[in-house]
């Protein structure tokens, strides 16, 4: 979706910025008013509306299937999809726990003791 294909970052970045910042009123990039620059925009669409639900989810399928089947570029082992690390790493967490860095374990375990919770939450 890059490289020799073409660069759509820019475009892509500049409609987030429209939607998300100005559309919603709540400024873009670096704000120099002061206003939140937090803005959120979600589109739905009824795929159905426009062609066979079916199929498209076929053709999402087969499109993620050939960004798998993409070399990685140099120094990278694989090609992602969007949310795929996410749900990667989801799918640990729920195997694995949620890694707490000892600082903050630490803290969490002085507050229960604090508020005599260290019992009832096993720490």
């Amino acid at each position: 979706m890059g490289g020799t294909e073409g660069y759509k970052g820019t475009g892509l970045a500049a409609i987030v910025e429209i939607l998300s910042g100005l559309l919603t009123g709540l400024g873009f990039g670096v704000e120099p008013t002061g206003r939140h620059n937090d803005g959120c925009f979600i589109a739905v669409f009824n795929v159905a509306a426009f062609r066979d639900l079916g199929v498209f989810k076929q053709e999402v399928t087969e499109f993620a299937h050939y960004l798998k089947a993409t070399p990685p570029a140099q120094g990278f082992t694989e090609v992602y999809y969007p949310g795929e690390i996410e749900f990667r790493k989801e799918q640990d967490r729920r195997k694995n726990g949620v890694p707490v860095e000892d600082s903050t374990w630490n803290k969490i375990k002085e507050l229960a003791a604090g508020y005599g919770l260290t019992d009832k939450l096993g720490l």
